[in-house]
């Protein structure tokens, strides 16, 4: 997702383990996402229940699905996208807990029980798990940038750990200690970090095979594991070091786009050769795929391609085709929603033109479901997430669009995005931004009564 204010569903402002429901041949199609966001996810109780976020949302997502994805992220405290300084969780009330042996080994602790109760306690068979960092300033304690902009390895060490360390391993030993022959995992080493991918892909191959070696050790149904891109902007690289007025508008980007790369060509096409090795290391291709400008009218299942139609027409300058590496693998959209909120605010869009421009930009209410804050009291607004949803669950069950297959998305779940109502966030006394009719289509699709 992209850059976003404070109470907005966050491009880097929280540290995330979005548990986003995974799909294979055998599992679901469309499923919803559980958010945590640090200790105060893993740990304490949701008022009104005996469990911790991550369970309780897993409880509730239970209904539409037998498959979920843990995406885990980390805060880095970078004074710009290259000079990091540490690594942090969030605790409970959004404080910065460093990076050490302790906090650590708290925070394998918390997601082990998390992945424990996904697969002993509400049987699911498919776990996902996507990878993020979130960059804060260490003094100002504010987004740094976009973390698709940050120029850090995998493996760079700062005040002794690196992500590798803080994400990777925690992950890997939390699933293995709960490992399953019936249950699938899928792991997104990396979201939305395309900058570094394309700067560190050799780094980034290494961390795949050795996370994929270690997962293999356990008994697993099935494990792959992929670094998953952006829909717009997958390197990093363009627009990014001094971007023009704009450039985080997705379609004035795209516009712009052959003359911003034609200024950097020179410096970016010596990383295409080790990027490539990474994509072919890749066991599927996931991408977040927003998309932007959908029609405001009459959308179908051949606009759902837009995230592929971007993210091949970017790398075509760079002399890669998708469509080498998506008809080998399966293509997965890690993220996906619509947030119908004024660009990087919390209010409602004015209109149904920025819905669909900006449908990354959603609010993620701190304190519960506030109707003044639901887009979706709109009636044209409602209309067209319905169509939106429609859309998409029609190119799922077709699985093939006019160019690319797609074969599950992940649906971004909590605030204006929560169409499911899982996250505790998404709802109040004053009611709730899930939608039942699309919910009705959902379980459809995903074949579950």
């Amino acid at each position: 997702m992209r850059p976003s204010g404070t109470n907005v569903a966050p491009y880097f402002l929280w540290a995330v383990i979005i548990v986003t429901l995974a799909c294979t041949a055998a599992g679901q199609k469309l499923n919803p996402t559980v958010m945590i966001n640090g200790f105060g996810d893993l740990e304490g109780t949701v008022p009104g229940s005996n469990l911790p976020v991550c369970q309780y949302t897993l409880q509730r997502a239970r209904r539409f699905t037998d498959s979920v994805s843990f995406a885990l992220a980390v805060h880095p405290f970078a004074v710009d996208k290259e000079r990091l300084e540490s690594w942090t969780f969030k605790d409970a009330q959004g404080n910065n807990v460093v990076a050490s042996k302790d906090s650590v080994a708290r925070w394998q602790r918390g997601l082990q029980a998390c992945f424990d109760y996904a697969i002993k306690i509400k049987k699911f068979r498919v776990l996902h798990v996507l990878g993020h960092w979130d960059p804060l300033h260490p003094v100002l304690l504010r987004p740094t940038t976009w973390r698709n902009l940050m120029n850090i390895a995998p493996q760079q060490k700062a005040a002794g750990h690196s992500y590798e360390d803080v994400m990777l391993q925690p992950v890997v030993k939390a699933l293995n200690a709960v490992s399953s022959p019936s249950v699938v995992v899928w792991f997104s080493v990396s979201g939305e970090m395309g900058l570094s991918n394309y700067l560190h892909a050799d780094a980034w191959r290494g961390v795949m095979a050795n996370t994929r070696q270690q997962l293999r050790r356990k008994q697993w149904k099935d494990v792959k594991v992929a670094t998953a891109l952006n829909w717009q902007m997958f390197c990093g690289c363009i627009a990014a070091a001094n971007p023009e007025p704009g450039s985080f508008d997705p379609l004035r980007y795209n516009a712009s786009f052959a003359r911003e790369f034609a200024q950097v060509k020179h410096y970016a096409l010596p990383y295409v050769k080790s990027f490539k090795l990474l994509l072919s290391a890749n066991d599927f291709i996931g991408i977040s795929g927003y998309g932007s400008g959908y029609r405001l009218k009459q959308l179908s299942w051949r606009d759902m391609e837009v995230p592929l139609q971007t993210l091949a027409y970017e790398l075509g300058f760079f002399g890669i085709n998708l469509k080498e590496y998506t008809s080998r693998k399966p293509v997965i959209y890690v993220e996906q929603g619509l947030g119908g909120v004024l660009q990087y605010g919390i209010l409602p869009a004015p209109d149904l033109a920025t819905v669909s421009r900006y449908t990354f930009s959603g609010s993620w209410p701190v304190g519960g479901y506030k109707r003044e804050f639901d887009p979706w009291q709109r009636q044209d607004f409602s209309a067209y997430r319905r169509d939106f949803y429609r859309a998409t669950v029609d190119l799922l069950a077709r699985g093939k669009g006019q160019q690319y297959k797609l074969d599950g998305v992940y649906v971004w779940s909590v605030g204006s995005f929560d169409v499911f109502g899982v996250h505790p966030v998404s709802s109040s006394s004053e009611g709730t931004f899930a939608d039942p009719a699309i919910i009705s289509m959902i379980k459809k699709v995903n074949g579950v009564s």
